[in-house]
């Protein structure tokens, strides 16, 4: 089901928590809220959810005004961190209790349940009492349950957070299989980027409270739309120049920009660099460091600016190298310099 969120606002104990954010999911499409703790990421599903109350703005489900509805009454689902799960009854017991409180009759509600748990990967688990169970199938546990509702709209409020990165891959994948299935509209929130880049068909950045973009994992990473959005993202330089006639120069490079003229800041990834690729930027390594899989090293351009890049090792060139090398400014992103200030 569609979800639309206009001008939501929540202020709690005074305080602003989010401000004016807008932001629409299609039916069955999966986004992930990405951004820091304290963001007011998990606020704004709860604010969809209708468990804290709106200091202005509207909350829609499928075309319908949802504001002032009670939470069961929307068709939203949440999974919280700390699951909730009631450790007095079974595993199966807590995926039926949705059904329960429905009205199914309680072999029905039992079936279903245990049909639920295997399709979450824990057959024969239903009699189980939940504190018999590990942080995983606990999660499993609590998604199940999820799905029992049958929910419209599903919100998943870092589910994954307390497990370790193996069994958090498992989650992820497992998640997804089971979006694919059930086909219910989907938020994730996570401060985790690559699991928000990798797992969604959108990302919505929530930075102090403020939707910042909206768009693909491609688009939000690779063309962000200020340079706040970008330096959340890390891993990038600032190249400082300016705009004169079509053209961007620096101390280090000049490249052509179809922008007015002033001064403006080039964002610069490692991905655009190509090290073994003469070119015309000049880069001179000041640091290594060995981290298992690859070596991050460290390069300084001209101006002093530094921009960290991940190599495999060992490396061909020893600390106090200069080279030229290449760099794609194909797709080159431009902040004008104000911008840059307050950012």
């Amino acid at each position: 089901m569609e979800l639309r969120i206009n001008d939501l606002s929540v202020s709690l104990g005074g305080a602003p928590i989010l401000r004016h954010v807008s932001l629409a999911v299609e039916d069955g499409a999966f986004l992930a809220l990405l951004g820091p703790s304290g963001g007011g990421k998990s606020t704004l599903l709860k604010a969809v959810a209708g468990l804290v109350p709106l200091t202005g703005g509207q909350v829609l489900l499928g075309g319908r005004d949802v504001t002032a509805l009670p939470t069961h009454r929307r068709g939203a689902v949440i999974v919280f961190q700390d699951l909730r799960l009631f450790p007095h009854m079974t595993a199966a017991e807590n995926v039926a209790f949705p059904l329960k409180m429905r009205g199914v009759d309680r072999r029905q509600r039992l079936e279903r349940a245990e049909a639920l748990l295997e399709r979450v990967q824990l057959p024969g688990c239903g009699r189980r009492r939940i504190d018999t169970l590990s942080g995983g199938q606990q999660q499993r546990v609590a998604l199940a349950r999820a799905l029992a509702a049958e929910p419209a709209l599903l919100l998943l409020d870092e589910p994954f957070s307390s497990l370790d990165e193996d069994l958090r891959e498992d989650m992820r994948e497992l998640v997804l299989s089971l979006h694919r299935e059930f086909a219910a509209t989907t938020i994730l929130v996570t401060h985790d980027q690559r699991e928000a880049l990798a797992m969604s068909d959108q990302v919505a950045l929530l930075l102090e409270g403020e939707l910042i973009q909206q768009d693909t994992p491609e688009a939000v990473y690779g063309r962000p739309v200020s340079r706040r959005a970008a330096d959340y993202f890390g891993g990038r330089a600032y190249l400082a120049g300016r705009v004169e006639e079509g053209t961007f120069t620096s101390p280090c490079l000049t490249c052509p920009a179809e922008l007015p003229p002033g001064r403006y800041h080039m964002l610069l990834r490692p991905a655009a660099v190509d090290l073994a690729r003469p070119g015309p930027l000049a880069l001179r390594l000041t640091e290594c460091r060995f981290r298992g899989a690859d070596t991050l090293t460290r390069w300084v351009t001209a101006d002093g600016t530094a921009l960290d890049i991940p190599l495999r090792s060992p490396l061909p060139w020893p600390v106090g190298h200069t080279l030229r090398c290449w760099v794609d400014l194909s797709n080159a992103i431009f902040y004008p310099d104000e911008e840059a200030k307050h950012g």
